[in-house]
Order: structure tokens, then C-alpha cells, then sequence
């Protein structure tokens, strides 16, 4: 009975946790898409699938992230089933998401529990009440409102609920293996097979081997019953080593190279080096939340050319080592404190070091912030020895679940409506030029392009702002010769000398492929009148910069519907279809000109790339569907 009593106990207070983690989402589920939720989902059209839709058109779906090689099916999936259900409407999604949010809190409630019991805390009151406030502590933590909030990043927060299983059933397995000598399908279900699943949903999951080697070498030390080491769960761990090393052998190379930095404003140098202030910062935002830094973008952060430039460099990879050290020397005397320490540093694995991503992004702590509320929990909570210093921390560690609460409550609020979430990201970091643009594209979509719109004025100022910060991309140029077209304005001769100028200065990416594409769609829907030479001038500008498979399609979507020439069309297509012969798009729209053209025997070959192109068969419906336009040509 009193274990029943403790159960209940237990679940009544995480269904008051979870009540109030979605209060302080709340106000954010009505917010819009934002960012990489367009190329991802909005954009996507094989994602818009019905549950009537063929089962090629939704493996299509599954198969349509634009985001990585591994192309990440199950977070796919996902949100094809929320598109099925309800469409593209945002709030179900980021409904959704916070399910899986709270699903993840209850999941870390009872990792942390295990883990308490593993490193010795055996009053199972004193555990509950520890892994509660841990659990809260993260749940809150405003630096995870991005992987509830942010659409897109499910794919952070699904792929971590297969970590979290992932530990809790290898803890589960170790604890038999250790106390009954047995376990072992269990723990392998959590190590592999979580892992596996996990990355099917995002990369980070492949860490999972990694957090559970942290909790052998500080808790567990691979022992077994007789406390001997168990040498199956050393060959387990060198197993799941090899294709890591495997895969670096392969990766390196390149890196070294330089090659994979060539579309970066930064080396790997300068990479590594920046990377060390990035993790302090996570740092200070996960255990002192700063809401006027706290933020979607962070393009405009300042790159470390050397260790003392600036000099913040050269403290922050100081601490960085002194932290590693405190993991070390406090592996035996607070294995929850050094636990969390490794926790907080492996999880930057992936993502703070030599891979040429991005180099911050808040939603990249969402495990990484459990590892400094365990740190927290183990200082305030677990510590303390003296009556006076118990009640210190306990005020402590409410007073931050209170901050913590408060300031996730009030980023929610940001995100809850377009412009207003626009408004304070350009406030708070007006030298970004992603932030900027997209106050500048919100107001735009106010005036919904009428002449007699009274924030036209307004409109243009803005994107004015944006052209002028450093780094800016060419999409506030573009926009502004959208923007004046349709509200039958002037076009500034200076946005095309600029844009093209642009274009010329650097690597073509996302953002210089969406400015041109939307100067293209803009004509093609005949919303605009543009000069044919300035647009001839800009794909020449793009082209100069490498002949970019995605510069040459849309160059040619222009050459045959807007100047009507289809043999450059012809040309263009070719070489993006020989140059990217993975990508679907490409091929059809070879297959259809040449079919249009009356020449659907030499569309076969781009029919059957087509149709090898997809992953189980993804494309068979596409290739089908140019079959029988071809077969209607021939006949």
C-alpha cells in the first residue's frame, strides 16, 4: 500500500509539472512557421500528403527533408500524419510538439530517478523529490523552447525521446545484469536500437552510445554482480566505436582540406576556436536565462580568428578544460555533479566541432541543458550538508524553477504572433541579417502587395535597414524590386547592382537561390514586369559564382516560360540534371520538356533516373505519372 501511496504521490506531482509546462507554452502554440519550417514542411510540397494519398506519394513524403543526407523518415513522417490531419496549420504542429515535450519530461523524470539509485542514493523519497526538480528545471529551461516552438526542430525533440528510452532501458538492463546477471536484451534494445530509431528522426541520437559510456565510467565502472569488470560490456562499447572512427577516417580528409568550409564565412579554425565561446554561452543561458539573448538567430555572432581574438576565446576554452577537470576530480565524490559535466560536453560532439554547420543554434542543448540541471540539482539539492545550507539551496532551486517558468512564459509570448516574434528578434539582434529580413518580409506580407497599403512606406525602410547590415544576404535587395514591382513603385537601379554584386562576392546557398527564385516566380505568376537583361545579368552573377545545380534549374524554368527559349531551357536542365542526378526535380523537368517537344523516346533515360533516384520506390509515382504522358505524346 505505502508503494502504491509513493506511485500515486509521484504522478500527481508530474501531472503538476506537466500542467505548468503547458501553461508556459501555451501563449507560443498560436504563433506562425518561422525560418527552416519552409524549406522543411511549408515549402515542401511532397510532404502535403492526404491519408487517401498513394503509398508512393507518402513515402515521397517520408523521404523529402532537405536537411540531411540521412533524410530523417521518421521526423517526416510526422509531420506528413500532421498535414494529413489537419493540414498546414501551425498550431497542430506545435501542439504536437509540445506533447512530445512533456512525453520527454516524464522520460527524464524517470532517468534521473535510476540514475540517482545507480550512484547510491537509495531513500527512494529523496530521489523522486530530486529527479522532480531536475526534470522541471528542464522542462522550463527557456533555451528548449526552440524544440517545441519551432516546428521544424520536433526533429530535435522526437529524436531525443528515443535517447531517453534509449538510457532508461539500458539502466534498467544494467541494473539486472548487475543484480541478477542478466539483462542483456534490454540493454541492447537501448543502446542499439534506440539509437538506431533515433537517428532516423535526427543524427543527434547517434550520442546515445556516448551518454551511456559517461554513465559506465562514472556510476556504473562496467561493473557486474561481484563488482568485476564485465568485459562483454567493454567489447559493447569498442563495437559501437567502430563506425565512428570508421566514419571520421572518412570525414577528415575533406576537413582538413578546407573543401567542406568553402560555403562558410569561417575555416575550421576559426570554427574550433568560436565554438568555445558558443558552449559558455549555452552555458550562462542554461543556468542564468537571459531573454534579451535568448533567440532564433544568431548569424551575427562575432567569429574567433585566434585565442585572443577577441580575448573571451581564450577564457572561454579555459573553462571549457576546467570543466572537463572538475568531471574528473569529482567522477567519485559527486558522480551526479561529474555526470552531468560529460553530459553537457558530449552532447556538443556533433555539433561544436568539426562539421561545418552553422555555429549556434539554441535547440542544439536540448539534451545538453539536462547535463547542467543534473550539475544544478546536485549542488543545491544534493550537497549541501548543513541545515542552513539545505534550505539555501532549496530556496535557490526554487526561486530558479520560478525564473525559469517566468521567462519561458514570457519567450512563448514572443513567439506567439508573426510580427511581434519578428519585432523583438530584430530588436535584439539588429546586426543580423536574418533577423532584420524577416521583419522586413512580415511587414511586407502586411500590406498583402495593395498599392494603397499604408505600410508600403514602412515596408521599404525596413528591407533598406537589412541591405545595410554586414553579411546580408541578397534577399532584402530581391524582395524590395518584388516588393516595388508589384505596388508599381520604382525600381532602384542600385538593389540590381547590388544584388548581382552579391551574388558574384560569394558561395551560392539557400539564400541566394530563394532571392532569385522569387524574382522568377514573381514574373512567371506576371504579379511583375522585370527587365529581362537585369535578370539575365543576375543568373550570369549567380552562375559566375559556380554553376550551382539549383541556379542553372530555375534559370531555365525562366528561359522557357518567361523569354520563351526553350533551347537554353533545354541546355540549363541538362547540366543540372548531370550535375545533381539525385534530385527529382530535375529529372522531370527534363522529361517534360523533351516530351513537350515531341520527343518522348529521349525523356526514357530521365524517366528511369527518376524513378533510381528515390529511396523504396519514393519517385515511382512521379515516373509513372511522365510514363503515361509520354505514352499520350506517342499516340
Amino acid at each position: 500500500m505505502k508503494r502504491l501511496g509513493t506511485q500515486a504521490r509521484d504522478g500527481v506531482m508530474l501531472l503538476g509539472l506537466i500542467g505548468v509546462v503547458v501553461l508556459a507554452y501555451f501563449p507560443g502554440l498560436h504563433g506562425g512557421f518561422v525560418f527552416d519550417d519552409y524549406p522543411n514542411i511549408v515549402d515542401n510540397l511532397a510532404l502535403h500528403v492526404r491519408f487517401d494519398s498513394g503509398w508512393h506519394a507518402w513515402l515521397a513524403a517520408i523521404f523529402s527533408s532537405p536537411s540531411s543526407e540521412l533524410l530523417r523518415p521518421l521526423a517526416m513522417l510526422s509531420f506528413a500524419v500532421n498535414h494529413a490531419l489537419t493540414g498546414l496549420d501551425p498550431y497542430w504542429m506545435k501542439l504536437t510538439n509540445l506533447g512530445i515535450h512533456l512525453l520527454n519530461t516524464v522520460l527524464v523524470f524517470v532517468v534521473v530517478r535510476r540514475l540517482l539509485h545507480a550512484g547510491g542514493r537509495r531513500d527512494t523519497s529523496s530521489a523522486t523529490g530530486v529527479a522532480l526538480w531536475i526534470s522541471a528545471a528542464w522542462a522550463l529551461n527557456p533555451i528548449n523552447l526552440m524544440a517545441v516552438l519551432l516546428v521544424v526542430q520536433r526533429m530535435e525533440s522526437l529524436c531525443h525521446a528515443f535517447v531517453f528510452a534509449g538510457l532508461w532501458l539500458y539502466l534498467a538492463g544494467r541494473e539486472r545484469l548487475h543484480n541478477e546477471g542478466r539483462g542483456w536484451p534490454m540493454l541492447i534494445a537501448g543502446i542499439v536500437g534506440a539509437t538506431f530509431l533515433g537517428a532516423l528522426v535526427k543524427e543527434s541520437a547517434l550520442l546515445l552510445p556516448v551518454y551511456a559510456l559517461a554513465i559506465e565510467w562514472i556510476l556504473l565502472q562496467f561493473a557486474t554482480k561481484g563488482h568485476e569488470t564485465d568485459r562483454r560490456l567493454l567489447v559493447l562499447f569498442g563495437v559501437l566505436a567502430l563506425p565512428a572512427i570508421i566514419w571520421l577516417a572518412w570525414l577528415l580528409p575533406g576537413l582538413l582540406s578546407g573543401a567542406a568550409y568553402a560555403g562558410r564565412d569561417f575555416s575550421l579554425s576559426e570554427r574550433l576556436l568560436t565554438e568555445g565561446r558558443v558552449l559558455i554561452d549555452y552555458l550562462h543561458w542554461t543556468l542564468l536565462p537571459d531573454l534579451s539573448q535568448l533567440s532564433l538567430y544568431h548569424d551575427d555572432y562575432v567569429i574567433s580568428d585566434g585565442l585572443l581574438s577577441p580575448p573571451s576565446t581564450l577564457f572561454a576554452w579555459v573553462g571549457l578544460a576546467l570543466l572537463g577537470a572538475a568531471a574528473v576530480l569529482f567522477r567519485s565524490k559527486r558522480p551526479l555533479l561529474a555526470l552531468g559535466i560529460a553530459w553537457f560536453l558530449a552532447a556538443q560532439a556533433l555539433t561544436a566541432t568539426v562539421i561545418p554547420l552553422e555555429l549556434m543554434y539554441e535547440h542544439r542543448n536540448y539534451f545538453a541543458s539536462l547535463g547542467v540541471c543534473m550539475v544544478l540539482g546536485d549542488v543545491l539539492l544534493l550537497a549541501p550538508r548543513t541545515m542552513t545550507l539545505r534550505r539555501a539551496g532549496l530556496v535557490t532551486a526554487g526561486l530558479l524553477l520560478v525564473l525559469h517558468a517566468g521567462l519561458t512564459g514570457l519567450r512563448a509570448r514572443e513567439w506567439s504572433d508573426p510580427l511581434r516574434f519578428a519585432s523583438t528578434e530584430a530588436a535584439k539582434h539588429p546586426q543580423s541579417p536574418r533577423a532584420t529580413y524577416d521583419l522586413a518580409r512580415d511587414l511586407i506580407i502586411i500590406t498583402g502587395y495593395r498599392r494603397d497599403s499604408n505600410g508600403i512606406d514602412q515596408a521599404f525602410s525596413a528591407l533598406e535597414r537589412a541591405m545595410a547590415v554586414p553579411g546580408a544576404t541578397p534577399m532584402p535587395e530581391a524582395a524590395a524590386i518584388v516588393l516595388a514591382s508589384r505596388t508599381a513603385r520604382p525600381v532602384e537601379p542600385r538593389w540590381w547592382y547590388r544584388l548581382q554584386d552579391k551574388l558574384k562576392s560569394g558561395a551560392v546557398g539557400p539564400q541566394q537561390i530563394n532571392a532569385i527564385a522569387s524574382l522568377v516566380n514573381c514574373q512567371l505568376e506576371g504579379a511583375c514586369q522585370l527587365p529581362p537583361q537585369a535578370m539575365l545579368d543576375t543568373f550570369d552573377a549567380a552562375l559566375r559564382a559556380g554553376r550551382h545545380p539549383e541556379v542553372l534549374s530555375i534559370y531555365g524554368n525562366y528561359a522557357l516560360n518567361a523569354v520563351d527559349d526553350p533551347t537554353l531551357a533545354f541546355a540549363l536542365w541538362r547540366e543540372a540534371a548531370e550535375r545533381a542526378p539525385s534530385v527529382a526535380q530535375y529529372q522531370i523537368s527534363m522529361a517534360k520538356l523533351l516530351i513537350a517537344s515531341g520527343q518522348p523516346a529521349l525523356a526514357e533515360p530521365y524517366i528511369e533516373a527518376l524513378r533510381k533516384s528515390g529511396s523504396f520506390g519514393q519517385n515511382e509515382i512521379y515516373a509513372r505519372e511522365l510514363e503515361q504522358l509520354a505514352a499520350s505524346k506517342t499516340n
